[in-house]
């Protein structure tokens, strides 16, 4: 019975966290950054003319072979190899729980972190596509690997826990799992898809935005222990040339805490920002090389790689990545820019890598968990 007390403390606090919310928004009027965006000359922004394998988003979404074939209790793992650019593949780490309270209430995940480490995943997930309302769900990956007996032993086992959970005859055997899984409170996750891990504050960071150029957003810190906002800062990205975006809906930083967005420019290019974001403040610069050709149409999430200094672009069945040094030294030509195009017809979402470079990428329909090899 430790793990439904658990669960029933945390539902006990998602009670209580909108009200918490109340309070974050008196601390965004004290920390606010009018002016996030530092000047530039747009006409000295350079266009990598990188190999344009732009992916035009699906009219429907696919869901996975094996969901189709198998229904939610999945057995064996999806596995995808791209199929144009830098050789890539998807495997399935985790089938993901899809119902946990009620029926389908887990099946809209929206961001990964995986921590440098590999052991802990954090996954952002919204209660439904039409509302802001999410949460945050601690997932302790070894411990859970382990107990099921590694990635492809048992994969239909953690979503038939949780799915007896949502009926309240759980086993001891589904225990053994669900102890691994902490559910943090309800409160406004924006659209849920930038959150963060700044490895050298050891922080969760998210942004807020309404997609509105010039308006005010959030930067909002997030507790890894209750998985509760903890500070809010507002911010604009506007700058005192009277350039203005909308508050970014991606995020990523690097090894030294540096934070990165990318934003689309014309009907195909990408541009990409650098700058730090923390409790004082969030500010950002334009890089001034960008890419002529985007992954694809929808812009889904950003990663960074430590491990090869790389930052990672995503789009569905598309991701892009580029030098992140020869991109600060406008040094990065066609050559530097890889592109990894697949043909799933899925819902790509949140990528994170871990220190050695081990990358975990989230997809939709049904909600799983993959490790992907790309260079």
């Amino acid at each position: 019975m430790k793990v439904v007390r658990t669960i029933s403390k945390v539902l006990l606090v998602g009670a209580l966290a909108l009200v918490g919310i109340g309070s974050l928004k008196g601390q965004a009027a004290q920390v606010k950054t009018s002016h996030a965006l530092a000047n530039y000359n747009v006409k000295a922004v350079k266009l990598i003319k990188n190999k344009n394998y732009f992916v035009t988003r699906p009219d429907t979404y696919a869901t996975s072979s094996t969901y189709r074939s198998q229904g939610t209790f999945q057995t064996t793992p999806d596995i995808y190899q791209s199929v144009r650019g830098h050789t890539a593949f998807l495997r399935t780490a985790l089938y993901l729980p899809v119902t946990v309270h009620h029926s389908g209430d887990w099946s809209d995940p929206q961001a990964v972190v995986v921590t440098p480490n590999g052991k802990t995943v954090y996954i952002a997930y919204l209660k439904a596509s039409n509302t802001t309302t999410g949460w945050i769900v601690r997932y302790d990956l070894a411990k859970l690997v382990q107990t099921l007996g590694g990635y492809t032993s048992r994969m239909d086992a953690l979503r038939q826990a949780t799915n007896a959970y949502s009926k309240h005859k759980a086993t001891s055997r589904d225990r053994s799992l669900l102890k691994y899984i902490k559910e943090g409170p309800t409160f406004d996750i924006g659209h849920g898809q930038s959150l963060a891990y700044n490895p050298k504050a050891k922080q969760l960071w998210f942004t807020r935005s309404n997609g509105k150029a010039g308006q005010y957003g959030s930067a909002v810190k997030v507790s890894s222990k209750t998985l509760r906002p903890t500070k809010q800062v507002a911010y604009r990205l506007v700058n005192k040339q009277g350039a203005k975006l909308a508050v970014n809906s991606t995020l990523a930083f690097d090894r030294q805490g540096y934070a990165y967005f990318s934003s689309y420019s014309g009907q195909r290019s990408l541009r990409v920002y650098r700058g730090t974001m923390n409790d004082h403040g969030v500010h950002f610069k334009l890089m001034m090389q960008g890419l002529a050709y985007r992954p694809g149409q929808t812009h889904q999430s950003i990663a960074y790689n430590p491990h090869n200094d790389r930052l990672y672009f995503v789009s569905d069945d598309a991701i892009s990545s580029v030098s992140v040094k020869k991109l600060r030294q406008c040094q990065a030509t066609p050559k530097d820019v890889h592109a990894s195009v697949f043909a799933s017809q899925r819902e790509f979402e949140g990528l994170s890598f871990t220190a050695a470079g081990q990358g975990y990428l989230i997809l939709n329909r049904g909600a799983e968990l993959m490790r992907i090899d790309i260079s």
